[in-house]
């Protein structure tokens, strides 16, 4: 009797535990939604003022137009420039992977929650890759909370003496936060935080935080800028188990930053993924546009990422070992003899990528592939399948 009273309250506990899901799956949204709209002046202290052509009443209608019939929140407006496009093409832009109906579909589909933690500690995924042969930077060490970070440091110089550049990373930190190049001149170690000199003396650790070498890059990298720069490239695994490419761009650092993020100063510039060269025009987090790199002066236009192909094989390679998981974005830094993964981000920002490669929906293999996994959030971003013959 004791048996059956516990398989009935199991039962019991698992309708409730489905019912309660199902809810959440269509209110939470709705509850994002309302804390967005709250949320718009952010959008708009983002403008960039000196360069935007629209009226201020202008913008505030165009972020209204974007929420509701678009229904995605309008960061992306300042980094894709949209004033400067008519509203006709606003349509083709995905939007943020973080909004609530992106969200929703893609964790449902394609980025299981789930799975998350195989890329939100930076240790367990390099074991994980490791593993799989994967290239990855070597890991020397780890500094755990409460530790002297310049102790360490010296320790792991001591005994890697052929190293003068090593990388100070949060084991679960994302957009370049928190990393420190250490840099062994002669007797003395110098330590810089983005653009910024630091002193670490008598300063503990209060996270934990792995240890890397830092990448001898390729020279045609290395040339246009001295940080660690790497291409984020974004893939899908298709139920055909082909790996698409959702689109890619280089990421440079300016200054003396050994960082490539754009929340830390860098640049992004887009690459044609059929030529493996870069494009014309980059751009910062602050929208303004790039011919060059402002430190090196060299013209991006044309330039040849070394070893294109093996960077596509590397990012499917990985995307198909992690299979569980179909939606990656990856930073691939290119050394002297070929790739290695830096880092694999489980949600990754779509903004900074339509910010540099344009409107993923403009590519007719993304939207029926985004169309054949129900990825596509509203009417306009499904009329574009007709565009390409597609039936809905």
């Amino acid at each position: 009797m004791v048996r059956t009273n516990r398989s009935i309250l199991e039962a019991q506990y698992e309708n409730l535990t489905h019912w309660a899901n199902a809810i959440g799956y269509h209110i939470v949204p709705i509850l994002r939604r309302c804390l967005r709209f709250l949320a718009l002046p952010y959008c708009y202290s983002n403008i960039n003022w000196d360069i935007c052509t629209r009226s201020r009443v202008g913008v505030w209608l165009d972020f209204l137009y974007i929420f509701f019939v678009l229904k995605y929140y309008p960061d992306n407006y300042s980094p894709c420039r949209l004033w400067e496009k008519p509203r006709s093409e606003w349509k083709y832009y995905y939007g943020s992977n973080y909004d609530p109906y992106q969200r929703k579909k893609l964790q449902r589909v394609v980025q299981p929650p789930e799975y998350e933690i195989l890329f939100k500690d930076k240790w367990i995924t390099d074991a994980l890759c490791q593993h799989a042969n994967i290239p990855t930077p070597s890991i020397l060490g780890k500094i755990k909370p409460s530790e002297p970070f310049q102790e360490r440091v010296d320790e792991l110089f001591n005994l890697h003496q052929n190293l003068s550049e090593l990388i100070i990373k949060p084991v679960d930190g994302k957009g370049g936060g928190g990393v420190v190049y250490c840099q062994r001149q002669d007797a003395k170690i110098r330590y810089l935080q983005g653009q910024t000199e630091i002193d670490l003396k008598g300063v503990l650790s209060e996270r934990n935080y792995i240890v890397q070498s830092f990448i001898q890059q390729h020279p045609a990298i290395t040339r246009i800028s001295g940080s660690t720069n790497t291409v984020r490239i974004v893939t899908l695994l298709q139920d055909n188990d082909e790996v698409l490419v959702i689109g890619a761009y280089m990421r440079f650092g300016t200054g003396q930053s050994k960082v490539d993020n754009l929340s830390q100063g860098g640049l992004c510039v887009p690459i044609d993924p059929k030529k493996g060269k870069l494009r014309q025009t980059g751009s910062d987090r602050k929208s303004r546009l790039y011919f060059e790199h402002p430190d090196s002066k060299i013209m991006f236009e044309g330039v040849e990422v070394p070893f294109w192909e093996n960077v596509v094989d590397l990012a499917s390679d990985v995307q198909r070992y992690f299979e569980c998981y179909r939606l990656l974005g990856m930073d691939i830094a290119i050394a002297e003899d070929g790739p290695l993964l830096i880092e694999i981000n489980s949600s990754y920002d779509n903004v900074d990528l339509e910010q540099a490669t344009g409107p993923i929906l403009r590519s007719e293999p993304v939207v029926k592939a985004y169309s054949q996994l129900d990825l596509l959030i509203n009417r306009h971003q499904r009329d574009i399948l007709d565009e390409y013959g597609v039936t809905q």
